[in-house]
């Protein structure tokens, strides 16, 4: 089971390489029929452009506070034994949030307050407020004023029954980040979960905004064993990744995916680039002892462009591994190696400044 996820993601990864993809109007994308050499050169743009965004996403309002809060350069946090004994008095202030161990209920009422840190006795103190749960503390330790204010305004949860025992599920969550007054993160969830034996959701929304980018999340329930999931990505980025799973049963307690997962389905659509994939499950699952091809038999992956394909990705058996080459449509294919290292290479030099040579190890 875990070998078959194993090649699927790598497919996928294959596939949301492009996710952040920026389609600008300078990019060399050809128009009607294409030749092949077009094709290589269209994928490469896309890959570049992947890296370009990646960078804004680093080099973002959101990220750089971050990066500044930790002090982080070469794999250390510069700002480590500050941000500890923050985090130690914040505890000690509101007795940190802990979910009921019996139903994993969050008493979010319990902890209420607004929490000030204060600079010289290095404590927070706490007074009384009905609103919600604000934090303020400095962005870094050289700040004199507690520039940074989280805001958690909004918790509702609901009880749901899960393998015969109660857990309380958030339905409702609102809470923002900001630095001198300007909001660097939002996030807004809400969630329908199913009763019964198991809560499977229904209609469940996340809305996350890390700026300068913003990201949405929807999960819908079409039927008892079948469920939608559409991710948007906006700002430079700006994409949609909409999937779909069906399920041969809903006895989710005793959920086994090789038994029980009937199929995987999948678009990403960024401009005029889409990428499609569709997986048989169960036509996998029935063999034994499934082979390279029989996985290519059931995983369908394309790459098109303006609607028309320009490559298939399959799997091939290559020296005793299994690798993922991309196939054109004059029969030629290669290792998609050769987009993936200069892209992982790249991808390295971008964290490098921040966590070192920790970054050779990552993929």
């Amino acid at each position: 089971m875990k070998r078959v996820l194993y090649y699927c993601g790598v497919v996928l990864l294959i596939s949301t390489l492009f996710l952040y993809s920026c389609q600008k109007t300078t990019d060399p994308t050809p128009i009607g029929n294409t030749t092949v050499a077009e094709d290589k050169a269209y994928i490469s743009t896309k890959y570049n452009n992947t890296i370009d965004c990646i960078e804004g996403v680093r080099d973002g309002d959101f990220s750089q506070a971050l990066i500044s809060f930790l002090s982080i350069s070469n794999n250390v946090v510069g700002n480590e034994d500050w941000i500890n004994d923050m985090s130690s008095a914040l505890d000690t202030a509101m007795a940190f949030p802990e979910l009921d161990p019996n139903n994993s209920k969050f008493n979010f009422a319990a902890y209420m307050g607004i929490y000030e840190w204060n600079r010289i006795t290095k404590k927070f103190t706490k007074s009384t407020s009905t609103a919600g749960i604000f934090i303020n503390f400095p962005s870094e330790p050289s700040v004199t004023t507690n520039n940074i204010n989280i805001k958690f305004t909004t918790y509702t949860d609901a009880l749901y029954q899960a393998n015969a025992e109660d857990v309380y599920l958030p339905t409702s969550v609102k809470a923002t980040l900001s630095k001198n007054n300007v909001e660097l993160m939002n996030v807004d969830a809400t969630g329908i979960f199913s009763s019964g034996n198991f809560p499977a959701p229904i209609n469940v929304n996340f809305n996350l905004t890390l700026k300068p980018h913003n990201y949405k999340i929807n999960v819908t329930r079409l039927s008892s064993t079948e469920f939608t999931v559409r991710t948007e990505i906006g700002g430079d980025c700006g994409s949609v990744v909409e999937g779909k799973v069906v399920f041969l049963n809903d006895d989710y307690n005793n959920l086994d995916l090789e038994e029980d997962l009937s199929k995987v389905e999948g678009t990403y659509t960024k401009g005029d680039l889409s990428i499609k994939l569709n997986w048989d499950a169960r036509a996998y699952y029935v063999i034994s002892n499934p082979t390279t091809e029989n996985l290519n038999n059931s995983i369908v992956c394309t790459v098109n462009m303006s609607g028309n394909k320009i490559a298939d990705l399959k799997f091939k058996d290559v020296n005793g591994s299994r690798k993922v080459y991309i196939y054109y449509k004059d029969g030629t294919s290669e290792d998609t190696a050769v987009f993936n290292d200069p892209f992982t290479s790249q991808l390295k030099e971008i964290f490098r400044p921040y966590f070192g040579n920790e970054v050779d190890t990552w993929f």
